[in-house]
């Protein structure tokens, strides 16, 4: 496919998800976490990594608030202008994240920085599409990919079902995601080795 499939299938994504219903949003999102709360890969992390919805990408909030039940560390992303990309801080409240710049809620450097990517039991990351091999078209900035690419626990994102594609045009994408969860489906990319 040439790169103009690739921005046609881009803004077809983001097009349909724009003009989602608040309450289909709710409902799936709920549906999904349902379902990952159900994973062993989630279960047994003691520490996640989460993000704020921006939009309408699928909501984490009864993520976070059943982790917290259980006690799990839970950890969200900030743009790190200093290094170039991401990093983790310790959220204890949802109110501790604030809009950045381009609108995203993420946490302020008064949180506790993770020091170690790798010390993070599960990875749970939006996107914009992912094919069933797990490769994920983001944004285009390259946060994620490059923080995905440095991460080696589990890998787990969040789509709804109309984001998931066979296979992703050619281009530069790596097989980055693990495991893929929608409000109809858990798929398990590939052989999920790396």
């Amino acid at each position: 496919m040439s790169s103009e499939s690739k921005v046609r299938l881009y803004n077809r994504i983001l097009s349909t998800r724009d003009e989602l219903a608040v309450d289909d949003v709710k409902r799936m999102s709920d549906e999904l976490q349902h379902r990952v709360m159900g994973m062993e890969e989630y279960r047994t992390a003691l520490r996640v990594g989460l993000y704020a919805a921006f939009r309408n990408e699928v909501r984490t909030e009864r993520l976070f608030v059943e982790g917290d039940k259980y006690r799990k560390e839970i950890y969200f992303p900030a743009v790190d202008e200093e290094r170039g990309g991401l990093s983790y801080f310790r959220v204890i409240n949802l109110e501790e994240l604030l809009p950045g710049e381009e609108g995203f809620r993420q946490p302020t450097a008064k949180q506790s920085r993770l020091r170690d990517l790798g010390t993070l039991g599960a990875l749970i990351v939006p996107g914009v599409a992912f094919d069933l091999s797990g490769k994920r078209m983001g944004f285009g900035k390259g946060f994620y990919d490059a923080c995905l690419k440095g991460y080696g626990g589990k890998r787990i994102a969040l789509a709804y079902d109309f984001q998931v594609v066979p296979a992703l045009p050619a281009g530069s994408f790596e097989r980055l995601i693990d495991w893929i969860v929608t409000e109809r489906r858990v798929i398990r990319c590939g052989s999920c080795g790396r």
